[in-house]
């Protein structure tokens, strides 16, 4: 029982030791993982001119007008 208490608290004392000696780029990789994202800007008002809704029909062509005018 001993050795198992023995080899229990080493291992403690070694991980502590191994995270306090490394805790800047721990804290850092634990950041960068699990925190929150960067929000990014606003997009400037010209390219919300160019660019087209997903979802609407307003800009697609129905087949009647596809199709050439005929004249009689």
């Amino acid at each position: 029982m001993l050795e198992l208490l023995l080899a229990l608290l080493s291992l403690i004392i070694w991980s502590s030791i191994f995270i306090f000696y490394f805790r800047d780029p721990i804290f850092n990789w634990l950041d960068n993982r699990f925190g929150k994202d960067t929000v990014f800007p606003p997009a400037d008002d010209a390219s919300d001119s160019r660019a087209e809704p997903t979802f609407s029909t307003s800009h697609a062509k129905t087949p009647e007008s596809s199709e050439p005018e005929k004249k009689a």
